[in-house]
This record gives structure tokens, C-alpha cells and sequence, in this order.
């Protein structure tokens, strides 16, 4: 038998290698596969980020503008400064140009003989080489008995924490990192970088690197703050306008692509692509500046004289186009300094209190304790921009509405009759008129002065729930009304089912209570009945431009529907001129000025509802918290909404006055003053000059003529030629002096003062405080004191001091001028 294998044996060995090598094959094939075509994307993006580096350039955020062209944010470069601590260690720890550098700057040596000594090992010969004259002590300090990579560390810590004005010991941790990327700063100043980046060009420093990342300034600082919102941390927008446009203000990111070796060192430029930038789109807003201080300005001033507790807002609007031209809502805040508190705040923070305002009790948390206040809440009450998140019940500004779907719908008119007893029973529920013991019978116009609660719930009535709530919707009371600013809050407003079936909540919805709106809501469905009848969506952005002025987007404005016709927009302007001009007891009134406006005092009922739910968690988690915490008490709302010229209205003013505290409550008393202040500025800067009725000429004020050094004889006719009283001090025969002088203008009847001689001075007067006299005993007071009044407002003979523009016991001369601000105080208008 034979040893060799045989044919078959030789062809299944064939066989199996075959099979084997094939096998082996198949699966290198799959692998293969495996790796360049399914897996080929997980592994070119492993390569790319082996063998390329990539570096961002920020882009530079657009710029926000005012409608007059005032810089409200704006990007100017700054820098993030960046040490990478490997490579300080690897390249620049032995840099003799670092200890060169210190020898030369401080003792004015050449840096290159410095520099050749620390080469040599020779600094200490060095230095002793030098004459007395150097001073050398702190110099030696930093050497003896030191090695090169020791006092380097030590120098170049110390010129970083120089030019940054940092600390030292924070270069010299990042230095200690296992890194290769540690930001010293991220929105370092130009000067800061240019000191470090001449010192390392001239050093050969290799380890820092001095990227532009831009940083966002507020030149104007306070103003329209909580309109134009600010950024995060991260350079998102986070409030306002800033959050609201981001996509069109923070534009793309360029990028430079570097090819890297395999120690990850970048490669020459010719291996690198640059990607540019591109620079964000600016926004300009329909918000003027000089409007925007005016609201600031005079709702600032309301808020402190009435305490308001939950402060307030002010916004002013265009009635035939929607645009903002002006939004406050109060405190404003530097946003430039967003995460600073306020002082009044910081005290409180600081204090013991748990109660963030008079009215507003602390929460009880889940665990049973009383919530703190926390620095947060604080930043975020003054951050909120209440005109358009914070809702509250509207109060008798919302009669408008009323008045205008009952003259759209034919139930009211001016001839109609409406009793008022001083109440209503509705559903054998008694719902009181401010007045107590009632209005009597009165018209449409004159209900509407008086602000009548029962007349409204007759005429809520007559509409009845089913047309009461059709107009809520196209006024567009129960939605948000879209405008182009982040946080817009939605009303709490009844439903249909129930406005048709509860006659009480019908009663009480007609006057401006049960339900609550945001203050944008309130003026934009206002605008709407007295525009002509037209729903303007509320804009607050007029276009946006690319960083060469190219117009990307234009807002132009949008009318969402037709609400009531013209004819019965024309009636409601009529009632809301009678109710500024009614026997001038318009707190509102600007002679010269067609103006018509409805004031509103609302009950929030709806907080002490919530309020009295927190007190009773209080006093069952302790009895002795009635101690401690004031029982909650019904706070109001002072609201008023004027809109001129009243014939053809330009623009709509609302001003909420928010809790206050001291004084009146009512609307007219202290937010319509506010909206007079407002509308007096704002209406000839807008081009809106006085047209006086020949009654208001006669009442004009008259300038003071010129009457230095005339006779005695001969400037006392011409005083009284003028329309004033003159009153001669001094034994002299020529004027040497008068008062007040002849730039001042003043009411006719007023007095001047004409000193003959230098014996005879003003007298001195302490001016008195003012407060809620009537204008006839103001007028009495000055008569004897020799003070000349100038009245503002109202000229009721039931009007009372409001302001005075000369405050309580300052000095002032005699024939001073002191404007006095009168108004009524109740709810009519």
C-alpha cells in the first residue's frame, strides 16, 4: 500500500483550502465594506478631527435702533484670552525673552544684553555689573537662588494678572492644568489684548491665543430695558427684543479649517480654508426715544408720589398703524448691570423679610416652610415686562368696549336713560356704584363720566352674553394679541357659556371687572374703537437691515379685522372727548388739544382671592402669624387711556398705575395726570401743535415784559398794560430789578415785583406743601405770600392738588412762578 496520498484525498485538501481561503476572503471583503462604505462617514469624521483643527470667528451681532436712530445694543469686538498650558510648558517655560523682557522694562537696560545673560546662566553677574544707580533690590528678589523655568512662571503670571487686572494665582493654576485650552477671559477690552499680544510677538510667547469674540453694549443704559431684553451667558437672546429677533441679530459663525500634524500642530497656511462670517442683521424698532423717555420720566414720577407697590407700565401707540412708540414698564433696569439689585432690592434681600412687597404674602413650600426671598425673584420682577405678561382686572377703562358693541348693536345711545341708586341687584345679588348713594337718572354721556357701574350693567344687560361675548373675541380680549415681543401673557377672560347663562357675571364684566387683560390688550381692542373701528396687530420692530443697509424684512401694518363700523367708532370718540372736556373735570385736559380718554379703577379681586388662601396656610401652619403678616386688603389698579387728536386720532397713551399705596386710588386722580404729562410732550414732538379755542387765548399765559431801569411811573403802566398787577418795592425812582424776570411767562392777574433800589431784596419764602388744597385756597395762600400760580389739569372748583413743580419747604423769592397740577378726586372721566 502506498504512503502518497491519493487523487481523492489530494482533491478534499484542495477543497478545504479552497473553502478556508475563501472563507478568509469573504470576511476581509465584508470588513472592507464594513469600513469604507458602511462605516465610512463614523471613520472620516475620526480622520478629520485627527487631521484638521478648526477655529471659530464669531460673528458680530447686529445692532438694535431706536425709530429716531438712538444705538440701543450694540457688538463692539472684544476678546477671548486663551492659555494653553502644554504648550507653555513645552515651548516657552525656558524663554529667555521672558526674563529679558522683565530686566529691561524695569531697570531701562538693553533687552538684548539681558537677554544674552539669561542664555549664559549669567543674570546675577549681570545685575551686579550694573551701577548703584539701578535699583536693584526687587529685581535681585525675583532671581537669586531661582532657576530660568521657576521665574518665568513667576513673571509671566505676574504680566498677565497686569494686564488683565486679575489675580495671579488664577494664571498661575491654569498654567498647573493638564490642558490644552484654558479661557482667561472671554470679553476682554482691545487695550488689554494689545498689551498681551505686543508682548508676545515681541517675546516669541507661543502658548496664548487672542481670538475676537464679541461683547454687547446698552448705550443708553435704563431705557426701553425691558424692551430690548439682553443676552445669556452664552450670547443667546434671553429677553425682549434680543430673544424675540436672535435669528436675525446673531447671524452665522465663520470658521478657519487647519490641517494638523500628528503631534497636532497646525500646518503651514497653505493647508488651511477660511470660512468668513457672516454678521448679523440690525433691528429698528417703531420705538421712539424721546417718546420713550417721556413715558419713563412721568410714570417714574406717579409711581414714587402714590407708593405703588407693584410699581406699573406706559405704553404709547400709533391708532393707525399698531406701532409701539413707546413701552415702559416700571422699574426699569440698567441692562449693562442686568444682575445687579437695585439697592431698595438688596436691602430687602439682605433683611429678614419674607414678603417681596407690602401686599404679597410669602408661599409655603411643599416641606411646610415659608419661602425666602430669593435674589432671582428679585431680577425677575424688575426683568418682566408687565405691559404685555402681567394681566389684571381692567376697571372701568373696559366700558369703552361696552359702550361700543351697544352702539354697534343699537341698544344705547346718547338720549337713552339710566337710573342709578347706588346699586344693582343682579341674581339677588347686590353690586354697589362707587358712588354710594348713586348718580340718579342720567344720559349715556354723562353715565359714562360718571363712570357709572349700574348704568353698564343695565346696558351689559341689554346686550345680553351671547353679543357681550362675540365682541370680546373680535376685540380680541380672549387671545394674545401677537405682538412681536417675547412672554406675551394671555387674558382670563369668562367664557361665552358662562357670560350667556350668569347674568351676575355678565353685570360685572360690563364695568371692567370679573375678568382680567394685559395692558397691551387693553389698548390695542381701545385703538380698535376709536381708530375707526380696526384691530391693528401691535408691533413694536419697523424693519430689519443687513450690515450693508439692504432691507431684509419691512413690518407693515397688519389689520386683523374691522370690529365696529366707522359711524359708531365716531360716537365713542365723542363720549371720550365729553369726558375730558365735561365741564373741565378731565384730569386730562391740555388746552389747545382735542383729547379723548376714560379712566379705570380696578379691584383685584382676583389677587385677594389668592392672597387670603396664602394667609390661611399661614395661620394653620401658626396662629402667631397674624403677628407677623397684615391681613390681605383689596388693591386697585389706577388705569387711564387717552388717545388725540380726538377728531382723528395719531396716538393712543395707556398708563397703569399698579397698587398704590399713598393717596388716592382712582385712575383719573393718578394715572390720568401721568397720561396728560405724556401726551403735553409727546404731541409737538410729533408735529401736533396747539390750536386754542378763543376762551383759551383769553386764559393764555402772557409774557413778563422788560422793564429794567424805567421809571418807576412808566413800568408800573406797562405791567399792567401786559394784563399783570404790578407791586413797587423801594424808595428809588428806576427799576433796578423785578421778579419774576422778562423771560418768564405767566396767567394774566399775576404779580410783578419792581425793586427801585438796592434796600429793597425779594423776600424769602418757604414754600408750602400743597397737597389736596383746592385750587381756591391755593389761590389765596399765594395771593398772601406773594407766590404766582400757574394751574394746570383741571379747574374744578373740586379739584385738588395733584404736584406741585416747586417742592415742600424750599426757598423761593417772591413773584416766583410755581406750576401747580390740579385734578378731581373720584372716579369720573
Amino acid at each position: 500500500m502506498s504512503d502518497q496520498p491519493s487523487i481523492r484525498m489530494k482533491r478534499r485538501a484542495n477543497i478545504a483550502i479552497l473553502t478556508g481561503t475563501f472563507a478568509f476572503a469573504t470576511i476581509i471583503t465584508l470588513n472592507l465594506f464594513k469600513l469604507m462604505v458602511a462605516d465610512a462617514k463614523t471613520f472620516q469624521k475620526i480622520a478629520d478631527e485627527n487631521q484638521f483643527g478648526a477655529q471659530s470667528i464669531p460673528a458680530s451681532r447686529g445692532s438694535i435702533y431706536s425709530s429716531d436712530g438712538k444705538i440701543l445694543a450694540q457688538s463692539a469686538t472684544a476678546y477671548q484670552i486663551m492659555i494653553d498650558p502644554e504648550t507653555f510648558r513645552k515651548n516657552d517655560l525656558e524663554n529667555s525673552n521672558i526674563i529679558a523682557y522683565y530686566v529691561s522694562s524695569k531697570l531701562g537696560v538693553k533687552k538684548a544684553d539681558a537677554a544674552e545673560a539669561v542664555r549664559k546662566n549669567k543674570v546675577m553677574e549681570f545685575l551686579d555689573a550694573l551701577p548703584e544707580t539701578y535699583n536693584l533690590s526687587e529685581v535681585r528678589s525675583k532671581f537669586n537662588g531661582k532657576k530660568i523655568p521657576e521665574i518665568n512662571k513667576v513673571l509671566f503670571s505676574e504680566f498677565l494678572a497686569g494686564a488683565m487686572n486679575i489675580d495671579k494665582s488664577v494664571i498661575r493654576d491654569a498654567m498647573e492644568q493638564d490642558s490644552r485650552c484654558i479661557y482667561l477671559a472671554q470679553k476682554a477690552e482691545k487695550p488689554v489684548k494689545d498689551k498681551i499680544q505686543d508682548y508676545m510677538y515681541e517675546n516669541g510667547i507661543t502658548c496664548m491665543k487672542l481670538t475676537p469674540n464679541p461683547k454687547r453694549y446698552y448705550p443708553q443704559d435704563n431705557l426701553a430695558s425691558s424692551v430690548v431684553g439682553f443676552l445669556d451667558y452664552e450670547g443667546k437672546g434671553q429677553y425682549g427684543i434680543e430673544k424675540q429677533y436672535d435669528e436675525y441679530l446673531s447671524g452665522v459663525d465663520g470658521v478657519i479649517i487647519t490641517a494638523q500634524d500628528a503631534f497636532d500642530e497646525q500646518m503651514p497656511y497653505r493647508y488651511s480654508k477660511l470660512y468668513e462670517a457672516k454678521d448679523g442683521n440690525s433691528v429698528n424698532l417703531t420705538v421712539d426715544s424721546m417718546i420713550q423717555y417721556y413715558c419713563e420720566t412721568s410714570l417714574d414720577k406717579y409711581i414714587e408720589s402714590s407708593q405703588a407697590a407693584e410699581k406699573g407700565c406706559a405704553i404709547v401707540m400709533n391708532a393707525k398703524t399698531g406701532a409701539v412708540l413707546g413701552m415702559y414698564s416700571a422699574p426699569g433696569f440698567d441692562i449693562n448691570n442686568k444682575g445687579v439689585l437695585s439697592e431698595a432690592d438688596q436691602a430687602l434681600l439682605n433683611s429678614d423679610s419674607t414678603m417681596i412687597t407690602s401686599t404679597e404674602l410669602p408661599e409655603i413650600n411643599e416641606k411646610g416652610e415659608i419661602e425666602k426671598i430669593k435674589e432671582a425673584d428679585l431680577l425677575e420682577r424688575v426683568w418682566k415686562n408687565k405691559a404685555i405678561s402681567v394681566i389684571n382686572e381692567p376697571g372701568s377703562v373696559f366700558k369703552v368696549f361696552t359702550s361700543a358693541a351697544a352702539f354697534e348693536e343699537k341698544v344705547a345711545s346718547f338720549e337713552d336713560k339710566y337710573v342709578c341708586n347706588g346699586f344693582e341687584m343682579i341674581n339677588n345679588s347686590r353690586i354697589n356704584c362707587h358712588k354710594e348713594y348713586g348718580h340718579g337718572e342720567q344720559d349715556f354721556k354723562k353715565a359714562l363720566l360718571n363712570s357709572c357701574n349700574p348704568a353698564f350693567m343695565q346696558i351689559g344687560l341689554k346686550l345680553g352674553g351671547e353679543k357681550f361675548s362675540y365682541y370680546a373675541d373680535a376685540f380680541g380680549l380672549r387671545e394674545p394679541t401677537g405682538i412681536d415681543l417675547p412672554g406675551e401673557a394671555d387674558s382670563a377672560f369668562l367664557s361665552g357659556t358662562v357670560l350667556r347663562n350668569n347674568d351676575f357675571d355678565l353685570a360685572e364684566s360690563a364695568f371692567g371687572q370679573a375678568n382680567c387683560l394685559t395692558p397691551i390688550q387693553i389698548i390695542t381692542g381701545y385703538t380698535a374703537a376709536i381708530n375707526g373701528g380696526y384691530l391693528l396687530r401691535p408691533h413694536i420692530v419697523g424693519s430689519i437691515v443687513d450690515s450693508d443697509m439692504n432691507e431684509v424684512l419691512r413690518v407693515e401694518p397688519e389689520i386683523r379685522r374691522q370690529v365696529i363700523s366707522e359711524q359708531t367708532s365716531a360716537l365713542v370718540r365723542e363720549a371720550l372727548q365729553n369726558n375730558v372736556d365735561a365741564t373741565e373735570t378731565g384730569n386730562a385736559k391740555i388746552n389747545g388739544y382735542k383729547i379723548g380718554g376714560k379712566s379705570g379703577t380696578a379691584e383685584k379681586e382676583s389677587k385677594k382671592v389668592s392672597e387670603n388662601y396664602k394667609y390661611e396656610k399661614l395661620l394653620d401652619k401658626s396662629p402667631e402669624a397674624v403677628k407677623i403678616y397684615p391681613a390681605p386688603s383689596l388693591q386697585h389698579v389706577a388705569s387711564y387711556c387717552a388717545f388725540a387728536p380726538a377728531d382723528d386720532p395719531e396716538i393712543v397713551v395707556y398708563v397703569a398705575v399698579d397698587e398704590p399705596q399713598q393717596g388716592s386710588v382712582y385712575g383719573g386722580v393718578i394715572a390720568a395726570p401721568c397720561v396728560r404729562e405724556i401726551m403735553e410732550k409727546t404731541l409737538p414732538y410729533l408735529g401736533y401743535y396747539p390750536e386754542y379755542t378763543d376762551e383759551e387765548v383769553l386764559t393764555m399765559d402772557k409774557r413778563v415784559p422788560d422793564v429794567d431801569e424805567m421809571s418807576a411811573e412808566e413800568a408800573a403802566g406797562l405791567i399792567k398794560d401786559a394784563g399783570f398787577t404790578p407791586v413797587l418795592r423801594g424808595e428809588g425812582d428806576n427799576v433796578v430789578s423785578q421778579s419774576p424776570s422778562f423771560t418768564s411767562s405767566m396767567p394774566a392777574g399775576c404779580k410783578v415785583f419792581l425793586y427801585t433800589d438796592h434796600v429793597a431784596e425779594p423776600k424769602i419764602i418757604v414754600m408750602p406743601d400743597l397737597s389736596n388744597m383746592k385750587i381756591a385756597e391755593v389761590k389765596e395762600l399765594f395771593d398772601t405770600l406773594g407766590l404766582n400760580l400757574k394751574a394746570n389739569g383741571s379747574q374744578n372748583d373740586e379739584a385738588i392738588v395733584l404736584s406741585q413743580s416747586v417742592e415742600a419747604r424750599t426757598s423761593v423769592t417772591e413773584g416766583s412762578i410755581v406750576q401747580v397740577l390740579f385734578g378731581v378726586n373720584n372716579q369720573n372721566g
